[in-house]
Formats: C-alpha cells, sequence, structure tokens
C-alpha cells in the first residue's frame, strides 16, 4: 500500500484558494499524464495532469519523495 500523501501549508492554502481537491491532487500523482523535473529547481518534480472534470492540474513535490505536496496549480488559471 503506498504511503498517504502529506501536503505543505502552502500547498493546502493553494488548494483551498482554487477549489481543487485532495482527490484529483492524489489522482495526478498515482496517474499523473506528465512528469518533468522543475526547470528552476530540478530537486523538484512537476507532475500534469487533466482531471475528470477537465481541469489542468500541476502538482510539485520533491525528485526524491512524491509522498509530500509542495504546492498545486490550476493550469487553465495561468497566465
Amino acid at each position: 500500500m503506498p504511503e498517504p500523501l502529506r501536503f505543505s501549508a502552502h500547498a493546502r492554502r493553494r488548494m483551498a484558494s482554487r477549489g481543487i481537491t485532495e482527490t484529483e491532487v492524489v489522482e495526478a500523482v498515482e496517474r499523473p499524464e506528465t512528469t518533468y523535473r522543475a526547470k528552476d529547481d530540478p530537486s523538484r518534480l512537476v507532475i500534469l495532469r487533466r482531471t475528470v472534470a477537465g481541469r489542468r492540474l500541476k502538482v510539485v513535490v520533491p525528485a526524491v519523495d512524491r509522498c509530500v505536496v509542495i504546492t498545486v496549480a490550476d493550469r487553465d488559471g495561468e497566465r
């Protein structure tokens, strides 16, 4: 059984302000569509996934420990 995700306080604030659920984040981490190292910080991994509702999420985790969520964004809301 995989270790449960832990969310940083920053990630929790971003999720609340953007209306992103834990379930959506868990699905993204467990079944990513795309992953890559963050260009500005290669110690972080960027995970991309479209939710069932069609939202495009970006989840950032440490590259060595995918069980800690650093931040979450709705890519449709990024400019």
